[in-house]
């Protein structure tokens, strides 16, 4: 291994040696031919000094003259130096591993500083759409059983004269009955539900008279006027598994309520107002009926009230933005 070194680097050196008089030019002889170098006099007072075939470089008064010829030798120094430096890596790097342990590290040449550390920020994942703000102090206005003439168009007076939307949970027959009524809730903007075709106890039906019941009403909505239900209400509050998942399985939601004014029963239009808006707290869904003449007298009395509390009378649309198709909903959770 002693014996290969001295040899090894006699090689290198010959390799780079090589390299170098390339770079700069070589004799017939191999020798290194640099160009002439004339010395130039002092001049005793600054001039303009001509220089050979590259011309002056500095004018007069800027100093000493430096002439072409010192620019080319400065020039080839330096490639002659860059030459040796690369030969000397090449032939370095062609040594065994054996060979390259054993050159003296002030002999080896100068390694490649590493390249700077480069950060990767990763790109921020898109946000999250943010949830809409929840309905503040929301209060739903629900009727079922119509449409009906006379009692569902002076509702939809009211409620157009009170600037309040509504939720109305239509029969599948009237619907049939009275398309007209149907895309007249739809175009003043309230919210149209499934509430059955014949109004039946749907926790009492069997599987297919449950998806029955509720097709057929779609079907009449949309033959009406266009409308895909997201709310269905059991008639009576009756509901059991199989209705929600019946519901569900058609991208509805079950909509029952947490105020209950008896409207049906009673038929009083002061009793019908005190108990809707007594009963009333923000998320609360009122249950009325817009098939009675008293409830329909009432609905001004139920709006005024419901904002001298606070509150704002909605429809469930605007109550809830994404219902989940299956889900009983009573109230806004």
């Amino acid at each position: 291994m002693k014996r290969l070194v001295p040899a090894a680097l006699s090689l290198c050196m010959s390799v780079a040696l090589t390299a170098a008089g390339a770079a700069v030019g070589a004799g017939p002889a191999g020798a290194l031919e640099l160009p002439l170098i004339t010395p130039v006099a002092k001049a005793p007072n600054p001039q303009l000094i001509p220089g050979d075939i590259f011309g002056p470089i500095l004018a007069q008064g800027t100093g000493s003259p430096i002439d072409g010829s010192s620019s080319f030798v400065s020039g080839s120094s330096q490639r002659a130096n860059n030459a040796v430096q690369d030969g000397w890596k090449r032939a370095y790097g062609s040594l065994p591993p054996q060979v390259q342990q054993a050159v003296p590290p002030q002999l080896r040449p100068a390694e490649a500083p590493l390249p700077p550390e480069v950060t990767v920020v990763p790109a921020h994942e898109p946000s999250p759409a943010p949830e809409p703000p929840k309905c503040f102090n929301c209060v739903a206005i629900t009727y079922d059983d119509g449409p009906v003439p006379g009692t569902t168009e002076q509702l939809l007076d009211t409620l157009k004269r009170k600037n309040v939307h509504a939720t109305f949970f239509m029969v599948g027959q009237n619907a049939d009955a009275y398309p007209q009524l149907v895309r007249r809730v739809r175009d003043e903007g309230h919210t149209i539900g499934n509430h059955s075709y014949s109004h039946p106890d749907l926790a009492h039906q069997a599987d297919g008279a449950i998806a029955a019941q509720f097709d057929d009403t779609s079907a009449a909505l949309e033959r009406a006027a266009g409308v895909h239900p997201v709310w269905a209400r059991p008639p009576y509050g009756s509901y059991d598994g199989r209705v929600a998942a019946a519901a569900g399985a058609r991208g509805m939601s079950l909509a029952v309520w947490s105020v209950d004014t008896a409207d049906w029963q009673h038929r009083n239009t002061a009793t019908t107002c005190s108990r809707a808006v007594e009963g009333a707290h923000e998320g609360s869904i009122i249950l009325m009926h817009d098939i009675h003449q008293p409830t329909v007298d009432a609905a001004e009395c139920v709006i005024d009230g419901l904002r001298a509390k606070g509150l704002r009378p909605v429809s469930l649309e605007e109550m809830f933005r994404h219902p989940e198709p299956g889900h009983v909903y009573d109230r806004d959770e």
